[in-house]
């Protein structure tokens, strides 16, 4: 059956016919103001095609339903199979719908070229594919499917404020596919949301498609959604999905300055990925700024990594939260000036892993793991004008953190502390390990370790003006290492509570100032070396069976010049040695 139809009335009438096989229906229409639609009802192997060129025409009305056939869309075929639609507009302000309810293996098509066009494609069954193609302005798509292996494609290009919606449900057997292209496209948005396993999401907005929002939101296992912003400045892309094992990658390169990426994840083995770049050089010379902003949020689940890049970007944000995750992994790096990063894996997020990594000026690190026993934290800095702060606390127990700064004015600090027990009641172990490395002027580091066993610290600086702290309390058995090079260092220990433990502070350098304060503690060991003149080192234990012992070696020929050193230990069975090389030096042991 073939039908070629130019008014209303006569669609209409085509509506009626019903129960054929092999049926084709065809509407052409040359001119301004038609309206057309074609509804087959209970076929199979049908066709129906619709082609108008001019200005205004209409299709069908998108959003009617089947119940009303007067203002049904451009093509309703009903209880049908194996069907194919077609709807192909050319000309401005045109109206296109199609719906093929319960139908199998059917394709949809509408194609449109103009100003002000409108595409709308409703499918209710298996094996579907609907692909709507718009070049023009303002224009809006909505693809609807219900059932398994469906496949929508949605292309916009040479428009303005385009708008694509696309909704896939039930897709349990195989999985959906959707895939939305915007390119040349200001002012779009595209939203995708699927229910069910094995989906996947493609969203491309491109070539000057600044202003934009892309959006998917994805409910079911194996799901994997992929946002690419290039060249779109001041563009936002928002990724949800639910359930396990479901990928997330947002990419915002290019020109793609003053962009937000949000990624959310809920459930077991997710892989979040962000990276956001900007070019050197807006159209024009100026310029770029970029600004980016990511957010990675895991919540409730195992084996989820996060990973964040952002480079070319000035004043760019980081943020990554894990909360309620085990063997957890977030990963940031960040190239270029005023970077702040923020980690935060809390809440039973054991067995995780933390790295920053920032080369550039000015850039802030910031990572917190609570309740997360056997965890990592790792941040390197390269630049000037660095603050990484570390916090490893609450059940936090078997975890290390690392900070390795080069540059100046460097600030870092780490605090890491156990809980009194386990849950269930088991003592809590500590077995901290933290390291802060720093090469450059002006530093200042501090460790601070409380309620733990077994802790190692350890503080490497090379360079002037140089700070370093490292407190232990209530950790037995833990040592404290401060090494420094260069002049007028000022290195502290103090452990209190802490028996068995060890304290060493190397210097090298002039005026040094080196302290040791062990105290209410038992076979405490501590050390401090000094090289170079003006040197001035303490050691006080209280407790009873410890060692002490200090060793200067310096060239001072005036009192001014002289080193110092000084041991005090109350208790019984104490240790002490002073050795010093050099002239007018002052050494004085106390023991009682």
């Amino acid at each position: 059956m073939k039908i070629k139809l130019t008014a209303l009335a006569l669609g209409i009438s085509l509506a009626y016919s019903a129960g054929s096989a092999f049926a084709q229906a065809t509407i052409s229409s040359t001119g301004s103001g038609n309206d057309a639609y074609i509804e087959q009802n209970a076929v199979s192997g049908s066709s129906a095609a619709i082609t108008q060129n001019g200005n205004g025409n209409k299709a069908g009305v998108p959003g009617a339903t089947p119940s009303d056939p007067a203002a049904a869309p451009g093509i309703l075929q009903k209880s049908s199979s194996a069907v194919t639609a077609l709807i192909d507009q050319n000309g401005n302000n045109n109206v296109a719908g199609i719906i093929q309810d319960t139908a199998t293996n059917s394709n949809a098509q509408a194609m449109q070229s103009g100003d002000g066009n409108q595409a709308s494609a409703t499918q209710t069954g298996d094996n579907q594919n609907a692909v709507i193609t718009q070049s023009g302005t303002v224009n809006q798509a909505s693809v609807m499917q219900t059932g398994a292996n469906q496949t929508a494609t949605v292309t916009t290009v040479n428009s303005n404020n385009s708008s694509v919606i696309v909704t896939q449900a039930d897709g349990l057997v195989a999985g959906n596919t959707a895939s939305i292209l915007q390119d040349s496209v200001a002012n779009q948005s595209a939203l995708v949301n699927q229910i069910g396993n094995g989906q996947i999401v493609s969203i491309t907005q491109s070539a000057g498609s600044h202003d934009g929002s892309a959006v998917v939101i994805q409910s079911g296992e194996n799901n994997k959604a992929t946002v690419l912003q290039t060249n779109t400045w001041f563009s936002n892309a928002s990724v949800t999905q639910q359930n396990s094992s479901n990928t997330a990658n947002v990419t915002q390169g290019g020109l793609a300055d003053y962009s937000n990426a949000n990624v959310f994840q809920s459930g077991t083995n997710h892989t979040a990925t962000v990276h956001q770049s900007g070019a050197s050089y807006f159209p024009g010379g100026m310029v770029s700024e970029g600004k980016f902003i990511a957010t990675v949020n895991q919540t409730a689940g195992d084996a989820n990594t996060a990973v964040v890049t952002q480079s070319n970007g000035y004043q760019s944000t980081a943020l990554v939260n894990q909360n309620n995750t085990v063997n957890q992994k977030a990963t940031v790096t960040q190239t270029g000036d005023s970077q702040s990063a923020i980690v935060n894996q809390n809440a039973g997020a054991r067995n995780g892993s933390a790295t920053v990594a920032q080369s550039g000026n000015g850039s802030k690190a910031n990572v917190l793991q609570t309740d997360t026993w056997s965890s990592n934290a790792y941040v390197n800095q390269a630049g000037s004008l660095h603050t990484a702060n570390v916090t490893q606390g609450g059940l936090a127990d078997f975890s290390k953190a690392t900070v390795d700064q080069s540059g100046n004015n460097q600030i870092a600090s780490i605090h890491q502390s156990g809980a009194s027990v386990f849950p269930g009641g088991g003592v809590a172990q500590g077995l901290f390990e933290a390291t802060v490395t720093q090469s450059g002027d002006s530093n200042v580091a501090s460790v601070t370790q409380m309620n733990g066993y077994k802790d190692v610290a350890s503080v490497s600086q090379n360079g002037s003006f140089q700070i370093a702290n490292v407190m232990q309390n209530g950790g037995n058995t833990s040592s404290a290492t401060i090494a420094q090079d260069g002049m007028l260092n000022r290195a502290l220990v103090s452990q209190n509570f802490a028996a068995n433990s060890s304290a060493n502070i190397t210097q090298s350098g002039n005026n040094n100032d080196g302290l040791i304060n062990q105290g209410s503690g038992n076979a405490l060991t501590a050390s401090i070396a000094q090289s170079g003149d003006w040197g001035y080192a303490t050691i006080a234990q209280f407790g009873s069976g410890s060692l002490a012992s200090i060793a200067q070696n310096g060239d001072g020929t005036s009192y001014a010049a002289r080193n110092t050193a000084a041991i005090l230990q109350t208790g019984n069975s104490h240790v002490a040695s002073i050795n010093q090389v050099g002239n007018t030096n002052h050494a004085a042991i106390w023991q009682h």
